[in-house]
């Protein structure tokens, strides 16, 4: 029963079959009843219209009585019943309820003693059926009394020929039902069996090979969502690597830089300019360290979700004065110059955490500042917009391209190796964060400027 082979053929096989037993046990007795009925209602329909015009009968039974034989036209009579009816048919002389006699024609089915013919003596009409034998009786005028009677062996005989085909019939759609079964599983688990050898790999770390199954239902889309969760784990698995080389390269090259400087400051022999530019070139490396094991540090608590965030007011327009005026000499320093545009005066209040505010935006003028060429201006700008305040940080550099920019905000993502620096996760920890404050981080690129859009819902006044 563990195979999802066998459950199938088994429940295919189980569903013909109780399709079949229902057909066999409700369906038959149900024609079989509804035969026997039909015939009765046509004998009480023939028996009512006969006993409405009783006129004819009620004189020949009188003579029965008076003579003890029926008329020669009674036999004309009762043959018209039994064309009529089908049926076989008797005629009784009564003395109140009690049937005094039986002599009928030769084709009578039941006799004086019947239960039913007993009980239409007493009630003036009755039916049923008993031993395969279906009896409708009335009386005429009081003084006799007329029995209809028919067999249903031929019902039983048709209703047993129907239960026979229908076992046959269950036997082979159970067979064609398991070859079937049989068929449709062996596709699917061949199916299934691709996918699991496919989860395998990509188990292995082996990203080369996709599953391949295009077909439009279920497993194919399954098949689809393996291949772009692949894809995906290919390229998360490169960019993993190129990481590991860049933070390797991140960590040696300050931490050779400060060895060698460390050195060169054993020299007793040197000035205090040139000392104090080994202090200075110390200080950025210990800096570019710290940045870089911070966002790991970052990285880390937005992962096990250990990040508090709050959700309080904060003035937008002076948490971008102060960014201003911490990255002016950045800027400076990098032969870029960096504004701020003036805002509204009437401008709300944003909701959310200003200590991760801030960190979102030094990310996006470090980002600005440090991955432009020298001269380029940036500006930052904070702004209203239907619901929301914005922080825009803009620059005039080199445009993102469409591939850069589809990548930009994941992990480990730093674009051309060859022209970008930095460790990759500073635009996806912000954009992280970003989030988690209920705002959004977005990208614009057009017309010349490269605009980072950083919102937060503003405070309900």
């Amino acid at each position: 029963m563990r195979s999802l082979r066998l459950r199938l053929i088994l429940v295919l096989a189980a569903v013909v079959a109780t399709a079949m037993g229902v057909v066999f046990l409700y369906v038959v007795p149900t024609l079989r009843d509804n035969l026997i009925a039909g015939r009765l209602k046509r004998l009480e329909q023939v028996s009512h219209a006969e006993q409405d015009r009783d006129s004819t009968l009620r004189g020949e039974i009188a003579h029965l009585s008076r003579t003890g034989v029926l008329p020669p036209g009674t036999h004309k009579t009762v043959r018209r019943i039994v064309r009529l009816a089908n049926a076989r048919v008797g005629v009784f002389k009564l003395d109140g309820s009690e049937v005094l006699d039986t002599r009928v024609n030769g084709l009578a089915g039941v006799t004086r003693s019947d239960p039913i013919v007993l009980r239409a003596a007493r009630t003036g009409f009755a039916s049923g059926h008993h031993g395969g034998t279906l009896v409708v009786a009335f009386t005429v005028g009081g003084v006799g009394l007329v029995a209809l009677s028919q067999q249903v062996s031929d019902v039983n005989q048709t209703a047993d020929l129907v239960e026979r085909r229908i076992l046959i019939a269950a036997a082979l759609a159970l067979l064609v039902a398991m070859l079937v079964g049989w068929a449709s599983a062996h596709a699917v688990t061949r199916r299934l069996s691709h996918l699991e050898q496919g989860a395998r790999r990509i188990a292995l770390g082996e990203f080369d090979r996709p599953i391949g199954d295009q077909s439009p239902d279920e497993l194919g889309q399954l098949g689809r969502a393996f291949d772009l969760m692949q894809t995906r784990l290919d390229r998360a698995d490169r960019v993993r690597k190129e990481f590991v080389a860049n933070a390797s390269h991140e960590l040696r090259t300050p931490l050779f830089s400060l060895s060698g400087f460390m050195e060169l400051l054993d020299d007793e022999e040197l000035d205090d300019e040139t000392r104090a530019a080994f202090m200075q070139q110390m200080r950025e490396q210990v800096n570019r360290l710290t940045k870089l094991a911070t966002d790991l540090l970052d990285l880390s608590r937005l992962d096990a979700d250990a990040v508090a965030v709050e959700h309080e007011p904060i003035d937008m327009a002076a948490a971008a004065r102060g960014l201003v005026r911490e990255f002016r000499g950045l800027a400076v320093g990098h032969g870029s110059r960096i504004s701020l545009v003036k805002p509204d005066a009437d401008l709300p209040h944003a909701i959310g955490d200003e200590l991760r505010v801030q960190q979102v935006g030094r990310a996006l003028l470090d980002n600005a500042i440090r991955h432009n060429p020298s001269g380029t201006q940036v500006r930052v700008a904070v702004t209203a917009d239907n619901g929301s305040v914005r922080l825009d940080v803009a620059d005039n550099g080199p445009a993102i391209d469409d591939q850069t920019a589809r990548h930009l905000f994941e992990r480990f993502y730093r674009g051309e190796a060859t022209s970008a620096a930095g460790s990759g996760l500073g635009l996806a920890i912000a954009r992280e964060l970003a989030e988690r404050m209920d705002g959004r981080l977005e990208l614009v690129s057009d017309d010349g400027e490269t605009r980072f859009a950083f919102s937060l819902p503003a405070e309900q006044s």
